[in-house]
């Protein structure tokens, strides 16, 4: 398990290496060495001690074992890497919150567009909707792909009049597809930079 508040990538000569796997990057530590006769070479013995963080590439979540094995090798952070790992660890939990409401909205959705997609969303269900997106549109608002992030109108009507059945002229399939897009957003978002 990995923890949520970032550490310095250790710089200790010889034992640290970084290997990509599946679009992550883990960092490892060298713990020992041990001569093959048959193949006359030294199999090293390395254990994950973290994974790299994608858009702060000189630092890692550390795990278990980083507390572990390393011990000599942990740098001070400087003031600015400090700040930078403190709304790193903010946005993530931030990001996961998120996430996880997210899903579950988006499963409600997917099953209502599927029963009747073409009933209109209510406003009141439109602002929950927005009340979720904002902030994960705030999240991703460095990223290139934000711009196609929108948010549901909502106009509330008077009551009787022909908007307050259709306040925000959004339909369960329409809805359904934002958060689809919001869904893959969310995706890229994670692996990038989370």
């Amino acid at each position: 398990m990995y923890e949520n508040e970032p550490v310095l990538i250790p710089e200790i000569p010889g034992k640290i290496s970084i290997k990509k796997k599946g679009g992550s990057e883990y960092v490892r530590y060298l713990v020992s060495r041990t001569y093959d006769p048959v193949c006359k070479y030294n199999r090293p013995e390395q254990k994950i001690i973290g994974i790299r963080i994608p858009s702060i590439p000189e630092m890692m979540l550390p795990n278990e074992n980083y507390r572990t094995y390393v011990k000599e090798g942990e740098a001070p952070m400087n003031e600015e890497q400090k700040k930078t790992a403190t709304i790193y660890a903010a946005d993530k939990k931030r990001f996961i919150m998120l996430r996880e409401l997210f899903d579950q909205m988006y499963y409600e959705f997917q099953l209502q567009s599927r029963r009747k997609p073409d009933d209109p969303v209510n406003p009141y269900k439109a602002s929950k909707i927005n009340s979720i997106l904002e902030p994960l549109r705030k999240l991703m608002a460095g990223e290139d792909y934000a711009v196609y992030l929108d948010l549901i109108d909502v106009q509330e009507g008077e009551p009787g009049s022909e908007h307050t059945v259709n306040s925000n002229g959004k339909t369960y399939s329409d809805v359904a597809l934002m958060l689809t897009q919001y869904k893959g957003a969310m995706k890229r978002f994670g692996n990038e930079k989370m």
